[in-house]
């Protein structure tokens, strides 16, 4: 009896046995098909695959989006997560960038500069120096824009406008003109004197212009102030 009890006691420990290096060859082969997903998040599409290829596993591209941050072709995400268990072989999905969100920019020409700038503003553009020009527009009118029209850019682009400073013209240069001359040609322009201040300086012939306000060059405008200073008469 006690001979019986002892076989089937070695029986039992036998099975037991057999059962326990069975589920440890089983867990040992499961062990070595599987790996950890490589980090693919942040790095080039060509870098990531070279990264696959090195550990086993495959990248393919699901879908790209926009991205302010992250550089065109670059990853975003991955399915299955970094270092999750996967198993070699395995095909990896990854979301790329395409870059920073690009709008098109409306034709300004023609329009108002106020108009112009709150679309700017609103959409995280950056207002480049404004170009002034003598024109016969309204003062104000946006005469030309670079990026031209219909252009693509992105947030952060510099966006230079041209507007019109309305009808001016260029002051001559009167110093050394007598005052009866220098009124002729202002009258041409449109223009006339402001103010004469008279200069203790005594000149021959007298009334010369010595100093000028606006100075020769500068753009005035219609009814613009004009200031003269002539020598005094003898």
């Amino acid at each position: 009896m006690i001979r019986r009890d002892l076989h089937r006691h070695l029986a039992v420990i036998a099975l037991i046995s057999v059962l326990a290096a069975a589920a440890g060859c089983s867990s040992s082969a499961s062990v070595e098909g599987m790996i950890q997903a490589p980090v693919f998040i942040g790095v080039s599409l060509r870098e990531a695959e070279a990264k696959a290829a090195a550990a086993g596993v495959q990248v393919e591209v699901k879908s790209s989006e926009n991205s302010d941050t992250i550089p065109i072709d670059f990853v975003l995400r991955q399915d299955p997560e970094p270092q999750t268990m996967v198993r070699k072989g395995r095909v990896i999905d990854v979301v790329t960038s395409s870059g920073p969100v690009s709008l098109t920019l409306p034709e300004f020409v023609g329009g108002k500069f106020e108009v112009a700038q709150a679309f700017i503003v609103a959409n995280q553009l950056v207002l480049g120096d404004l170009v002034e020009q003598v024109d016969t527009s309204p003062v104000g009118t946006v005469l030309d824009q670079d990026p031209a029209a219909n252009a693509d850019v992105n947030r952060g682009s510099v966006v230079t406008l041209t507007v019109s400073r309305g009808t001016m013209a260029t002051m001559p240069d009167l110093v050394g003109l007598s005052l009866t001359e220098s009124k002729k040609r202002l009258g041409a322009l449109g223009f006339s004197v402001s103010k004469v201040i008279v200069s203790p300086q005594l000149t021959q012939p007298a009334q010369l212009v010595l100093m000028q306000e606006p100075a020769a060059g500068d753009a005035i405008e219609k009814g613009g102030w004009i200031e003269l200073t002539v020598s005094k008469v003898p």
